[in-house]
């Protein structure tokens, strides 16, 4: 089994969210793991964003066949009021492929490092047909706020990215198809 990255390359639709430094929320914020100066927030029951992922970093023919797709992010919920006990909030994440779009998946962030997150493990992009290059190359990973966001607390995300875990193609020889003594 072998295993890739893709990292978000830019914003689509509904953008809620906010940038370390207050602009609207960038990409490029959430594209490593450097948390303290590097993420994006919410505060706003609802708010959501939706990130375009890069296009595989595999060739098509090196890959024989997708078996998941997992979402991973780290998040951090900040209690900037000092409150006891930190106050939960829950996070939607929702990948897409085109026009089909799964089922959210809830996470809930009740503590103040960031903890890495796990999505479900997705074999379909839609009902019973099994990922291919194309919707790979059309994933887009969407978060909301749905829980929380007392005054002046938010929900920070400083990394998000897919990880795709398939079967490489192998390589045909000669020996292949002409026997072993070729």
């Amino acid at each position: 089994m072998a295993t890739f990255i893709m990292l978000p390359d830019g914003v689509t639709g509904t953008n809620n969210w906010q940038n370390y430094g207050g602009a609207t929320a960038d990409y490029t914020l959430v594209d490593d793991d450097t948390f303290v100066t590097s993420y994006i927030y919410e505060t706003r029951v609802n708010g959501e964003v939706t990130f375009t992922m890069a296009d595989p970093s595999v060739a098509e023919e090196d890959i024989d066949t997708i078996n998941h797709v997992t979402i991973k992010l780290k998040a951090h919920y900040t209690n900037t009021t000092g409150q006891s006990p930190p106050e939960t909030k829950t996070l939607d994440v929702q990948q897409a492929s085109g026009i089909y779009t799964q089922p959210s998946d809830t996470h809930t962030v009740t503590n103040s490092v960031y903890p890495l997150y796990t999505g479900a493990s997705a074999q379909y992009w839609h009902h019973t047909a099994a990922w291919t290059y194309a919707s790979l190359g059309d994933l887009q990973v969407e978060l909301k706020l749905t829980q929380g966001a007392r005054r002046f607390e938010y929900l920070r995300v400083s990394y998000i990215y897919a990880e795709v875990d398939y079967d490489p193609a192998v390589a045909a020889d000669n020996a292949t198809f002409f026997g072993a003594n070729f």
